[in-house]
């Protein structure tokens, strides 16, 4: 049975709000490749590779944000996950099914978790993409030891491909330093309100193999969190598991050639979903999710005179593996799904390196995915139906630009051309007479998208740009239950969303103040959606995915930080987004949304403030460190489409989410920190996105309060 079937679609609400690191502070303090300026206070540059090149981010012709390493090291952030949380104009929607979460940038957002369509946001870890045929949950990965997070919001089909329809998430690990050993650990104890005691431990170790040429880093971590909702099974029902372990081995065999390798594991046990009404759930069964994923990336850099080349090869595990009461207090089995995933990626760049006014980048990319899918639900799936979902794509994409008028103005043209055979197999189903026909089929899907951008640099403190952006996300079969019931059915057709932007960034007052922002003006075609449609030759109806009509418009993104005295700064950021359906929407006969209405997970606002003050604490070069950070998010809606003629459509409505953190910090003079911090210290306990299943909502971690404590050697 799909996942996105009305009765089993669950809410997915946010699920970081309550540990908020506002994006401009995170940028401009961020250490890992920054250029700090001359002047005393200055707020730091960062440098990105956001369009595959080192670049400044005040550079970058894109609407992105940056956090780095080195404070999400010193902050009590659980994952990455918690950290995109608090980035303008993205919002992290927690799964009941999978227990996993999904992206949305700009409000745009998949039709539902599982099975009705991959992510429209790409997500990488170094050089690893983790995407799925037909689903569009991410996998999370621990914070500790990374060099930064870049965001990139807008369309980003020219450089990224198919899971980059308006944005994508890049996850930059550290690189092992070829000439330094250091060693770095951290540890935590915390309560949650309602729950029990949370601990976590991280530590990393670099070592120099041999001096400049060949170096390890080792990155390892565990973490015990209690739940907090409890059941007529038990107490905490929701306590979570995780450990990780990351590799990375870094060579660079002569001047102009370097490889890394590395490799990446990580693992979480979850007792049951965070589903509940007021923090108590009415199950009898047991909803165990267990999931891992396993990445490796060999990446291969040669640097000539005028050209850089790059080949990135990274092979991807995954298993999703839970079950999900689907009917709370009603006594039926849950519903299982045992989600498995390998992927296969070899990209190729080819970046100038030229002085003069033109540069240009050329690549190819090849992809090898293969999602298999077993599900049960008691009677009515009594043996495992299952399916595979397989693509074979590639690509070939470049750009090219060139400065004029005294290198105050670039032009910048773009584009990619997408190719994927996408096949559905059912898989043998345990319990079936013999000779039971299998389905078999295969569709092709192309893309073609351009990206222009016009860039006007006044001064090295300032950059406005107008841009025009494509981007896409790939087809799918339908469903092989969809294709018994009604094999005329077609497949789900590739999506495209058009993007036109103006924005600009800049610093003043002697870098003490940094700025970003962008007016857009988004149009989506083909929305993948889910609906009940009705089956040919029949008055019945089913629950599909097809492509619906498009939706449209404005929107915006602020971001500034200032500094504003010696040791304090202050940061604001806000995003409001327009998109609303172009047409009504009809499905089972039913509307489902109105012309002009919102689609489903996906808010219009979220605004985010951080005050940090830093000042010398007794003496010898101890310091202290006072944070305060809140973050709203505006509600959202979840609407079920109808299985029935006329049957109308159940739309709920989310609660407005505002939370906001709290930490002290002091600083020794060498080696030693110790943090006090509370998550959701006003102990906010609104729904962020509603079900409409009672018991189903997504339920907010309660405030929790902790002690941390670092240590660093160098």
């Amino acid at each position: 049975m799909s996942a996105a079937s009305p009765r089993l679609r669950y809410a997915l609400p946010t699920g970081a709000a309550c540990l908020l690191l506002s994006h401009p502070v995170l940028a401009a303090t961020a250490t890992g490749g920054a250029e700090a300026t001359a002047e005393q206070g200055a707020l730091a540059e960062v440098v990105v590779t956001a369009q595959k090149r080192e670049q400044r981010a005040q550079d970058v012709p894109i609407s992105l944000s940056v956090m780095g390493g080195a404070e999400l090291d010193k902050s009590s952030l659980q994952s990455v996950t918690d950290a995109l949380g608090l980035v303008p104009g993205v919002a992290i929607n927690l799964t009941g099914q999978g227990g996993e979460t999904v992206l949305t940038i700009r409000g745009v957002t998949s039709a539902g978790p599982l099975f009705a369509g991959p992510s429209p946001i790409g997500y990488y870890l170094d050089s690893v993409p983790f995407g799925l045929v037909r689903s569009a949950v991410e996998p999370d990965a621990n914070t500790y030891d990374l060099k930064q997070i870049e965001v990139l919001r807008g369309p980003q089909g020219t450089l990224y491909g198919a899971s980059a329809l308006n944005g994508v998430v890049r996850v930059l690990t550290n690189d092992a330093d070829l000439n330094n050993f250091e060693f770095k650990a951290r540890s935590g104890l915390s309560f949650t309100d309602g729950g029990a005691g949370n601990y976590r431990s991280d530590a990393a170790v670099n070592i120099p193999i041999v001096d400049g040429r060949l170096a390890a880093r080792l990155v390892v971590g565990r973490e015990h969190d209690s739940g907090w909702i409890d059941a007529p099974i038990g107490t905490h029902i929701n306590d979570t598991d995780s450990k990780n372990v990351r590799l990375k081995i870094d060579a660079l065999p002569t001047d102009d050639l370097s490889i890394k390798l590395s490799t990446n594991y990580q693992q979480s046990n979850l007792g049951a979903p965070p589903q509940a009404d007021h923090d108590y759930s009415a199950t009898t069964q047991q909803q165990p999710i267990n999931t891992h994923f396993n990445a490796q990336d060999l990446k291969i850099d040669y640097q000539l005179s005028s050209l850089s080349i790059s080949n990135s090869t990274a092979y991807f595990q995954y298993l999703n593996d839970g079950s999900l009461d689907i009917a709370p207090g009603v006594p039926i089995p849950p519903l299982t799904t045992r989600l498995t995933s390998r992927v296969f990626s070899d990209e190729l760049n080819l970046t100038s390196k030229m002085a003069g006014p033109w540069r240009w980048s050329a690549g190819a990319f090849f992809r090898d995915a293969r999602d298999t899918t077993y599900q049960t639900l008691g009677d009515l799936i009594p043996a495992p139906v299952g399916q595979a979902d397989a693509s074979k794509s590639w690509a070939v994409f470049g750009e090219v630009a060139r400065r004029f008028a005294d290198n105050k103005w670039e032009l910048s043209v773009g584009g990619r051309y997408f190719h994927d055979d996408v096949t559905l197999d059912q898989l043998i189903l345990f319990g079936e007479p013999p000779g039971t026909p299998l389905i078999h089929v295969t569709n092709t899907f192309h893309a073609t998208t351009p990206r222009v951008v016009l860039s006007w640099f006044p001064d090295r403190d300032y950059t406005m740009y107008a841009s025009y952006s494509e981007g896409f996300r790939s087809g799918f079969a339908q469903s092989e239950l969809v294709m018994l019931v009604a094999p005329d059915f077609g497949p789900v057709s590739p999506d495209k969303l058009h993007n036109y932007e103006i924005g600009g960034k800049g610093s003043a007052f002697n870098g003490k103040l940094v700025f970003d922002a962008a007016v857009y003006y988004m149009k989506w075609d083909d929305i993948q959606e889910t609906l009940g449609i009705p089956v040919p030759g029949s008055t019945a109806y089913i629950v599909t995915n097809v492509n619906g009509k498009s939706a449209s418009g404005m929107g915006v993104d602020l971001a500034a930080t200032a500094h504003l005295l010696e040791g304090l700064t202050f940061g604001i950021n806000f995003s409001w987004n327009g998109l609303k359906e172009d047409a009504a929407v009809y499905s089972g006969g039913a509307l489902l949304f109105p012309d002009g209405s919102r689609i489903d997970s996906s808010p219009a606002y979220t605004a985010g403030a951080n005050l940090q003050y830093s000042f010398p604490f007794g003496g010898s070069g101890w310091t202290g460190q006072f944070q305060a950070i809140g973050r709203y998010t505006s509600s959202q809606t979840t609407t079920s489409a109808s299985v029935g003629v006329n049957e109308p459509p159940v739309v709920v409505k989310s609660d407005t989410i505002t939370t906001a953190r709290v930490a002290f910090s002091v600083t020794a003079p060498a080696h030693w920190r110790v943090m006090l911090f509370s998550d959701n210290v006003g102990n906010n306990r609104g729904v962020p996105l509603a079900s409409q299943t009672p018991y189903s909502s997504i339920s907010q971690r309660p405030r929790t309060t902790g002690l941390q404590l670092d240590y660093s050697f160098k």
